[in-house]
Formats: structure tokens, C-alpha cells, sequence
């Protein structure tokens, strides 16, 4: 059994929510812990991400290749590194059919109105995003950079949710790697609370727990402009988080700098998980604000379910605390020599 782990549950609350989670490290030793299905890659001739059918999505917004940034016309574009689409199924739509905005007193109904694409994010069929290089992760970051700015500028994008679902059982529909954006026309209830807790401090949550952390045993990994955790509140196991040492809030307002070296941080990240958990499946997701908040990323590995005690209290379990966590990465991260500072 893992060495090192707690054997006593902890009861330990969000950095500045009032929301909890159970650190129940016992609950690890259960022998169904981590199995999952794997995902069975698709074929490439029928797949609508790989080069060549491109027909096979709606045309492309933006088509990232090595002369610039492009769109399909009458024809595609073919010869991309990135290409970005509207969604064949989308959750929001920019024209949506009518509804009536107040139904009765009690319940109300707005209309589901904004945007939804997909990121293709790898001309390659089977590559996993933990093997990006340098190179094509920074690539990766520009087009979310790029895509947010496109979309910070409408009036339906009150916030704009940008996120990675890898393997079947995070929610990911093709095996072929991709990223998506949503926009959506209110401030989703757990960014209400997070800017509610903006206002009810002197100081910024996060820059707080950038300090607090950097010299915790929850620290992963760290270069010059952002560090990597696994949170104290660690909802999943092996849970991270990355945040700019930085206050700012949104991609629009990162350096090149800052981008290059989120880009190697976050190739740890996912190069760590891989590695400990055996390519976990996987929710990366990217909070940001036009203003008014501090940006992070979260990375959350899909090897638990959420069951009857979740769901009737809303307190999450997670059956390996984020120290142990924590050290487990680091190690994989040195022991490979990718870590940013080793």
C-alpha cells in the first residue's frame, strides 16, 4: 500500500468558500480504486478531427497553420497545426429559438444564447496531449489566448469557459485530442462565490495562496511566473491547480514570457499524471474574468465517482490527500527531468 498516506479522515474547507471536502485516505485501499474502461481510440478514416476530413465538421472560424492563422472557405484548409469550429451540438447558440424569459413567479427560463466551438488541438490522431512538445503546448495556449480575446468582445459572453475533457470517462466524445469553448450569457454560481469572496477581503485569494503555497509540501512545481499545487481542498484525487505569481486576470493579459512558461509548467502537469496514474482520464478547465479575479487552471484526473453522500451533502471525498499527492508528482517530474526548475 502507498507509503506516507494519512489514515484519518480530515474535514478541511476551501481556501475562502465555505465548502468542504473529506481527505479519507483509507478509501484508497478499496480495490476497484482507479480502474476505469479504457478509451478505445476511433478509426482515423472516420474520425472529423484528422487531416482530411475536414468536410466532415462545420467550416472553420480560425485555421491555425504555419502561414498564419487562416479560415475555410469554399474549400478547407488543409496542412493545419490547430483548427477551431463551431460545435455540431452545441450547448449555446447565437441565435436560439424564443423563449418566455419569466414562466410563472418562481421559475424562470433565459435563452440558452452564445457560442460553442471546438479546438482541435493536434493534427494527429493519437497523440496525447502529455507528449506535446514545447512548441506545439505554446501553440495550444495562443489559440486559447486567441480565442478568448475573439470572444471577450461580444456582448451575449458573460463568461467564457474554456476546458480539455481527455478520455471517455471525463466526458470526451472523440479520442482524437481537442479543447472546446463555451460562452455563456450569466457569471456561472461558483464564480458569483469566488467574486463574493474577492469582495469580502482586503487582499486577493489567490495571490494569498500562491504565497502560502509555494513553501507548503503541497507545492508540485514552480518557474519564474507560476506555481503548481495540489490544493488543500483537493475535491479529486491528485487534483492541481496552476496560478500566475502575478495578479491578473485572463489570458488576454499574459506576457509572451509568461506564456512560454505556463507552457512548461503545464506540460509537467499533465506529464506527471500520466506518469503516476497511467494517462488518467482528465478535466482541465481555465477560470478567468475579464477583470477582477485571478487566473488558474485546474487540472482534475476523472478516477472517482461522485455518489450518494456527494450528492446529498455536497461535500466531496477524496481518498488521497493532495501531500501525498503532491510529492508523488514532484518525484515523477524530477526523476524525468522535466520539471521547469530541476
Amino acid at each position: 500500500m502507498m507509503s506516507g498516506m494519512q489514515t484519518m479522515p480530515e474535514l478541511r474547507r476551501h481556501y475562502f468558500l465555505d465548502e468542504y471536502c473529506i481527505i479519507a485516505a483509507e478509501r484508497g485501499r478499496r480495490p476497484t480504486n482507479f480502474r476505469r474502461d479504457e478509451a478505445k481510440p476511433g478509426d482515423e478514416a472516420a474520425c472529423p478531427f484528422c487531416p482530411g476530413n475536414e468536410g466532415m465538421t462545420p467550416p472553420s472560424d480560425a485555421v491555425y497553420a504555419g502561414r498564419g492563422v487562416l479560415s475555410d472557405g469554399a474549400e478547407r484548409v488543409s496542412g493545419w497545426q490547430m483548427r477551431v469550429f463551431p460545435n455540431a451540438f452545441p450547448a449555446m447558440v447565437s441565435s436560439p429559438e424564443p423563449v418566455n424569459r419569466v414562466v410563472t413567479g418562481e421559475w424562470t427560463a433565459l435563452p440558452g444564447q452564445g457560442y460553442h466551438e471546438v479546438i482541435v488541438d493536434s493534427p494527429r490522431h493519437r497523440e496525447n496531449p502529455a507528449d506535446f512538445s514545447q512548441e506545439h503546448m505554446e501553440r495550444l495556449i495562443r489559440v486559447y489566448r486567441d480565442r478568448y480575446l475573439h470572444y471577450s468582445e461580444s456582448s451575449l459572453a458573460k463568461y467564457i469557459s474554456i476546458f480539455k475533457n481527455w478520455g471517455r470517462e471525463a466526458g470526451a466524445s472523440f479520442s482524437h485530442s481537442h479543447s472546446q469553448l463555451i460562452t455563456l450569457p450569466i457569471i456561472p454560481p461558483q464564480i458569483k462565490m469566488e467574486l463574493d469572496a474577492f469582495r469580502r477581503t482586503s487582499f486577493c485569494p489567490f495571490c494569498n495562496i500562491v504565497e502560502k503555497e509555494a513553501g507548503s509540501s503541497r507545492l508540485v512545481g514552480e518557474d519564474d511566473d507560476w506555481i503548481l499545487i495540489a490544493p488543500f481542498y483537493s475535491l479529486v484525487p491528485f487534483e492541481t491547480w496552476i496560478l500566475p505569481k502575478r495578479h491578473f486576470s485572463s489570458l488576454g493579459e499574459m506576457s509572451d514570457a509568461e506564456s512560454r512558461s505556463l507552457a512548461a509548467l503545464l506540460m509537467q502537469a499533465l506529464r506527471g499524471m500520466k506518469s503516476v496514474l497511467n494517462d488518467p482520464p482528465y478535466n482541465l478547465m481555465i477560470f478567468q474574468l475579464p477583470s477582477g479575479y485571478h487566473l488558474n487552471i485546474r487540472i482534475q484526473p476523472a478516477v472517482s465517482r461522485i455518489a450518494g453522500f456527494e450528492k446529498g451533502t455536497g461535500i466531496r471525498i477524496n481518498s488521497i490527500a493532495p501531500e501525498y499527492a503532491a510529492a508523488k508528482l514532484s518525484e515523477s517530474a524530477k526523476s524525468d527531468g522535466r520539471s521547469p526548475k530541476s
